[in-house]
C-alpha cells in the first residue's frame, strides 16, 4: 500500500529532491542563516523515505538542538523563499491538528521574486501553533470543510482575541448555548496553569489558549457523532490528551545521512 506520504512529494526520485536541495541552498545562501540551512537539512533528512517529512517543531529542535522560536522563524522563511511548503495536518479519528508535512519544492530557475522585507516581516506564529501526532491522514482543509458544513463556525478571523468571547461564539454558532462556556473556560485555565507554572512553559499562553480552543471544537464535533453526557469532562479530556500530545508524545521518523552542500565560488575563503 503506497504511503500516505508519497502523495505529497513533488520529485519522481531522492535524487531529484537532493539535487533541488542543494540547488535551493546555493541560490539562497545569503538569505539564510545557520539554523536556517540546518531546520532545511532536518527536513530533508526526514524526507529521504516517501519524498516528504511529517514533523512536529519539537523533533526539528531536538535533532538541531535550536530553540522553539528558532525552529518557528526559519520555518517560515524557509516557507516565503518557496523553498519548502508547509501543510497542517489533523488526526481522521478526533479531527484534533497534528503535525506538520513539510514538502520540498522543486528549484524555480525563475525564482528570487521573494522579497527579503517580506521574508524577514514577522508572522502571526498561530499558524504554527500545531498539535503532534504519530501519524496524520487527512488534510487540514478536511476539517475545515467538515466544521462548516456540520456546525457553521465563523471563520476564525471574524472571532473575538479572548478566548472566552471565541467559546461562546463557538458555542452559540455551533449548538446553540453558552451557559457552559464559563465552565469549559475554568477548565482551560486549570490545566494550563498547572503546566504554566514551570519555568519552560511560561511563555506558551497563546498556544494553551488554541489548545483549548481546538479542544472545545473537537468535542462539538463528537456531540454529532453520538450522545456525551458529560460534555466538560469530555472537553476535559481531549484537552489533556492534545496537551500531551504537544508537548510529551514522541515522533519516530526516519533519519538518513545529511547531505554536505558545498559553499557558492562567491563565499568560499
Amino acid at each position: 500500500m503506497t504511503h500516505y506520504l508519497a502523495q505529497y512529494t513533488k520529485f519522481d526520485s531522492i535524487e531529484e529532491m537532493d539535487a533541488a536541495a542543494e540547488r535551493h541552498m546555493k541560490r539562497n545562501w545569503d538569505e539564510l542563516t545557520k539554523s536556517d540551512r540546518q531546520v532545511f537539512d532536518s527536513i530533508r533528512r526526514y524526507s529521504v523515505k516517501y519524498g516528504a517529512a511529517h514533523l512536529k517543531h519539537g523533533t526539528i529542535e531536538d535533532a538541531i538542538g535550536k530553540s522553539n522560536t528558532t525552529v518557528r522563524r526559519a520555518i517560515r522563511k524557509l516557507t516565503a523563499l518557496g523553498i519548502i511548503e508547509k501543510v497542517p495536518f489533523i488526526r481522521p479519528v478526533m479531527s484534533g491538528l497534528g503535525a506538520n508535512i513539510y514538502i520540498i519544492l522543486p528549484f524555480d530557475d525563475q525564482g528570487g521574486m521573494n522579497d527579503r522585507d517580506t521574508v524577514d516581516k514577522p508572522h502571526d506564529c498561530k499558524e504554527n501553533e500545531e498539535l503532534s501526532t504519530d501519524e496524520a491522514l487527512l488534510p487540514k482543509s478536511s476539517l475545515t470543510h467538515k466544521v462548516l458544513k456540520n456546525t457553521s463556525l465563523l471563520e476564525p478571523s471574524t472571532l473575538s482575541t479572548s478566548l472566552f468571547s471565541r467559546m461562546k461564539e463557538l458555542l452559540s454558532n455551533t449548538i446553540g448555548d453558552t451557559k457552559l462556556a464559563r465552565e469549559f473556560f475554568g477548565i482551560h485555565k486549570s490545566v494550563s496553569t498547572r503546566m504554566l507554572k514551570f519555568e519552560i512553559y511560561q511563555h506558551d499562553h497563546k498556544i494553551f489558549e488554541e489548545l483549548a480552543y481546538r479542544a472545545l471544537m473537537i468535542t462539538i464535533m463528537a456531540t454529532k457523532k453520538k450522545g456525551i453526557r458529560n460534555l466538560p469532562g469530555y472537553f476535559k479530556g481531549v484537552l489533556n490528551q492534545l496537551v500531551e500530545e504537544k508537548y510529551f508524545e514522541e515522533m519516530f521518523m526516519l533519519f538518513d545521512k545529511p547531505v554536505v552542500y558545498e559553499l557558492p565560488m562567491n563565499v568560499r575563503g
